[in-house]
C-alpha cells in the first residue's frame, strides 16, 4: 500500500510540473555524481542516490544540464526502478522512497565538452543538491585547468565540491622541448601547449626566458629548470603583466602556468619576490614533476612516469564561475598500504 501511495503521488508531480518550475517538490537526495567523459566530448554521468528510507517522500534528483540521452534508473543490482520525470532545465527525476540501499541514475550528455582546435571546454555547474562531484577523463589527459588555474592529475581523476567551474583540457598535449646550455651543461625546458611556438631566447645577464606563442586563450605550461631560473616568477605577455601559476615542483623543476588572453611573446622574468602578477595555489596530484606527458618518456631526473594508484585529486571551487573568482584546495587521498599476512 505504501508502495503504491509513493508512486501515485510521483504520477502527480509529473503532471503538476508546469506549475511548479524552479520548485523543489521532493526531499534533497543525500548523493554523489560520478562523471567519465570520453574521447568525443560525451559525459556519461552516473548519481549514486544513498537509501530514501529515512522518509515516506518523494526524492527530487536535479540533473547535469545537457543534451540528456539513454536515461535510466535502478537499483544497485540493475534492476529497473520507477521515476517520474519533472520537465525543465535541466530535467528533474523524481524516486519514490523505498528500502533500497542504492538508487543508479545514469544517463549520457551528448558533445557536452566542446573541442575547439584541440581544446576541451566545459562550462561545468553542479547541480544545488549535490555535495560533490567525481570526474574520470579519457586516456591521455594527464592534467586540466580549473577556472584559469592547472591542476596537474597524473594518473588520478579529480573530485569538485562547488558551484561550478570552467573545465579544460587537452587529450595527449604535445610537449616540445628546447635544449639551453648553462654552465656547460645542457638543461632542457619543456613547454605544453597545442599553440605555436617560436623564437625561444634565453637571457643570462637578464635573468629572462622568452618564447613567441601565436595563440590566444590556450593553456601554456613552461617547465622550467631550476639550473636555468630561480623563482619566484614575473611573467608578461607582449610587455604586460599576465596571471601565471607555479606549480608542480620538485627538486629539479618547477611548472609555470599561464593562459594569456593575447598571442605575442612571453616573457619570464627569475629571481622575483612578491610578484603580483602571480597565483600559487595551481596544485600537483602527485609527488612527480619535470618534463614529460601522456606518452612520453620524459627527461632524465625530471621526476615524471611513477607508478600509479588509486588515489584521486579533490578540488574545492567556490565563487561565480562567469566572474572567474575561485578558491582551489586540494587534498591527495592516498591508498593504504598493504599488510601481508605471516
Amino acid at each position: 500500500m505504501k508502495i503504491l501511495l509513493s508512486l501515485l503521488v510521483v504520477s502527480i508531480l509529473v503532471l503538476s510540473g508546469s506549475q511548479a518550475f524552479g520548485q523543489q517538490l521532493g526531499d534533497i537526495p543525500n548523493e554523489v555524481i560520478k562523471i567519465t567523459l570520453d574521447g568525443n566530448g560525451t559525459a556519461h554521468v552516473t548519481h549514486v542516490i544513498n537509501s530514501t528510507a529515512s522518509t515516506f517522500k518523494p526524492i527530487q534528483v536535479n540533473t547535469v544540464d545537457g543534451k540528456m540521452q539513454n536515461l535510466t534508473v535502478t537499483d544497485g543490482k540493475g534492476n529497473s526502478v520507477e521515476y517520474g520525470t519533472l520537465e525543465k532545465t535541466p530535467v528533474s527525476v523524481i524516486i519514490s522512497a523505498s528500502q533500497r540501499n542504492t538508487t543508479l541514475i545514469k544517463y549520457d550528455l551528448i558533445n557536452v565538452v566542446n573541442n575547439t582546435d584541440g581544446l576541451w571546454k566545459w562550462n561545468y555547474y553542479e547541480p544545488t543538491d549535490t555535495g560533490f562531484t567525481a570526474f574520470h577523463f579519457p586516456k591521455g589527459v594527464d592534467m586540466i585547468w580549473a577556472t584559469g588555474r592547472p591542476v596537474y592529475l597524473g594518473n588520478m581523476g579529480l573530485g569538485q565540491h562547488g558551484n561550478g567551474f570552467r573545465l579544460e583540457y587537452v587529450i595527449n598535449e604535445p610537449v616540445i622541448t628546447q635544449t639551453v646550455q648553462v654552465g656547460g651543461k645542457d638543461v632542457a625546458v619543456g613547454v605544453r601547449t597545442i599553440s605555436g611556438l617560436g623564437n625561444y631566447v634565453f637571457n643570462p645577464s637578464a635573468n629572462t626566458y622568452s618564447l613567441d606563442i601565436d595563440r590566444a586563450n590556450v593553456p601554456i605550461s613552461v617547465i622550467m629548470p631550476k639550473d636555468l631560473l630561480v623563482g619566484k616568477y614575473a611573467v608578461t605577455i607582449n610587455g604586460k603583466p599576465t596571471l601565471h601559476t607555479e606549480f608542480n615542483e620538485n627538486a629539479t623543476h618547477i611548472w609555470i602556468g599561464l593562459e594569456p588572453d593575447k598571442n605575442g611573446t612571453v616573457l619570464i622574468t627569475g629571481g622575483q619576490s612578491g610578484q603580483g602578477g602571480s597565483d600559487n595555489t595551481g596544485t600537483t596530484g602527485s609527488g612527480s614533476s619535470g618534463l614529460g606527458g601522456p606518452g612520453s618518456s620524459g627527461v632524465n631526473g625530471s621526476g615524471l612516469g611513477g607508478s600509479s594508484d588509486n588515489t584521486s585529486v579533490y578540488i574545492l571551487i567556490g565563487g561565480i564561475i562567469a566572474a572567474g573568482i575561485a578558491g582551489i584546495i586540494i587534498v591527495k587521498k592516498t591508498r593504504k598500504p598493504e599488510i601481508k599476512k605471516p
